[in-house]
């Protein structure tokens, strides 16, 4: 029987007397992406640090690869990488030093994802860290925590402060990794990054998961709030509301009745091109947690 990556019930967490992860249960499957998603303090960082040991939980049980990273973290992260989100390297070592003292704690590597990712990142190992900017940091913490060959990777925020072109070469890399069977779970602001790459998402709200009808509820409600582009001139046809605006023009927007019904009644030519049912993740997570940090519900 294939034994999960990640095993959590009912994990507690608190700082201060504040709950920061609250009754969390998760199962992640061996071989799985999957994406974490909720606004900046929803305990998606402490998660990740509880899985490798960095955090003490205060209660229920955590497996990771098998083993309990709070009893044995060396076990666990001799099979796990973990990139946090606030970028950890050594100031005064030079680029090749930190590449070998990160290596000491993984005893193999991919060494032909690791000729991709530093012929990619073209980073100047010679020099010291201190002087690397934020993006060439953020490229050697990725190349420290991506070139051993683990069986789980952690990675809280991988693709900030990275340009384009590098964001699309590490989703490559990414799912290279996960058609090798590897298990990785992904915490991102970049949501499309997320939902391209993906699996399955799981979405926090101050230190627990939401409820699967709670997210059921949100991408109901966002069916019936189509995007929709006019012909120059034209006035939004009644039976709609305007919700926003997007840079290129098109309108989203909410329908009294069935979106299909409402586009049928628009007259010909009025609109150009609509999209309905198909609610993208960063409308799902507005429709999520909007509400909520307003103090209200979805």
């Amino acid at each position: 029987m294939n034994v999960p990556a990640i095993v959590c019930r009912g994990v507690g967490k608190s700082f201060g007397g504040t709950p920061v992860l609250r009754e969390l249960s998760l199962v992640v499957p061996t071989g799985e992406l999957l994406g974490l998603v909720g606004p900046n303090g929803a305990g998606k960082s402490t998660l990740l640090r509880t899985l490798v040991g960095l955090v003490g939980r205060d209660s229920g049980a955590v497996a990771v690869l098998g083993l309990d990273p709070g009893r044995d973290p060396v076990a666990v992260t001799r099979r796990a990488c973990y990139l946090p989100g606030e970028t950890g390297v050594y100031l005064q070592m030079t680029g090749a030093e930190f590449l070998a003292f990160a290596s000491g704690f993984h005893p193999r590597r991919d060494a032909a994802r690791e000729r991709r990712l530093a012929d990619a990142f073209e980073l100047p190992l010679r020099r010291k860290v201190r002087g690397y900017s934020a993006g060439m940091k953020q490229k050697l913490a990725l190349l420290a925590t991506l070139a051993p060959d683990v069986d789980l990777y952690l990675l809280d925020e991988p693709d900030r402060a990275l340009d384009a072109s590098v964001r699309l070469l590490l989703r490559d890399e990414l799912r290279a990794m996960k058609a090798l069977g590897k298990t990785i779970v992904l915490s991102s602001h970049h949501l499309s990054e997320v939902e391209t790459l993906a699996d399955r998402l799981v979405f926090f709200w101050q230190g627990a998961l939401l409820a699967d009808d709670e997210i059921a509820a949100a991408r109901a409600q966002l069916r019936r709030r189509p995007r929709v582009r006019l012909r120059p001139g034209a006035a939004l046809p009644a039976g709609a509301r305007e919700l926003r605006r997007e840079p290129d023009g098109t309108l989203v927007v909410e329908t009294d009745a069935d979106p299909m019904t409402w586009l049928r009644g628009v007259p010909d030519g009025a609109v150009e091109c609509a999209e309905i049912g198909v609610p993208r993740l960063d409308d799902l997570y507005d429709a999520l947690f909007a509400a909520k940090a307003r103090g209200g519900r979805t």
